[in-house]
């Protein structure tokens, strides 16, 4: 199945404390987060077209060494979702994956997965069980410990139909929705059930320097 990819790159990293956008951070491996993203997509035939949001004042710097006609670049937004918005606007594809810059080590089973998921649903996300337990707290004290057999951490990419996506975020846009992932505007504002895919602990979002040692 072809797709594009919606690569997500335009965050400032603050808690990372560079001082610049963590996903132009050097990897032990020689190679910034973001070209260790974009990897797994440019060795994939499938993979139509990679779209990369960065901020406006980045671009340049994301542009060095790319692959010409296959690469698009778009600049970001003021939140996530903004830049989400803006990135799907250059999509070409029927389907898109919407990944974080800043998760450098997916798995390629798990992009097969997505696709394979993708030949019958309209949406579907990684996720792999919670291993701690949950506390809800209230004003700094334990209000109940939460089941967690029904508890999921939702990752990326996270695979859709291009327009049922599109057409969720600008219902998202257009009532000033707050969502914290892609799918979560899927489920506020269609009748679109996404599926679950297993996803892999190796495969974590780069916040802080501690999750540098992870891998």
């Amino acid at each position: 199945m072809d797709y594009s990819v919606l690569i997500v790159a335009a965050g400032r990293g603050e808690r990372m404390g560079l001082g610049y956008n963590k996903v132009f951070y050097l990897l032990k491996e020689g190679t910034t987060i973001l070209d260790t993203t974009m990897e797994i997509f440019l060795k994939d035939d499938r993979c139509r077209q990679i779209v990369i949001v960065t901020n406006q004042n980045e671009m340049t710097m994301a542009m060095k060494k790319r692959e010409v006609g296959r690469i698009v670049h778009v600049a970001g937004g003021e939140t996530r979702q903004a830049s989400v918005r803006n990135g799907l606007m250059a999509v070409t594809q029927d389907v898109v994956l919407i990944h974080d810059g800043a998760r450098p080590w997916c798995p390629t089973r798990c992009v097969d997965d997505l696709l394979v998921a993708m030949e019958t649903e309209d949406a579907a996300v990684l996720a792999v069980a919670v291993k701690d337990t949950i506390k809800e707290v209230e004003e700094g004290y334990i209000v109940r410990t939460i089941e967690r057999s029904r508890l999921v951490q939702a990752q990326t990419p996270q695979a859709f139909k291009t327009k049922l996506i599109m057409e969720a975020c600008k219902i998202a846009e257009d009532t000033n929705a707050k969502v914290t992932d892609d799918a979560q505007m899927v489920e506020m504002f269609t009748k679109t059930r996404v599926k679950i895919i297993e996803g892999s602990y190796s495969n974590i979002k780069i916040t802080t320097k501690e999750d540098l040692k992870r891998n």
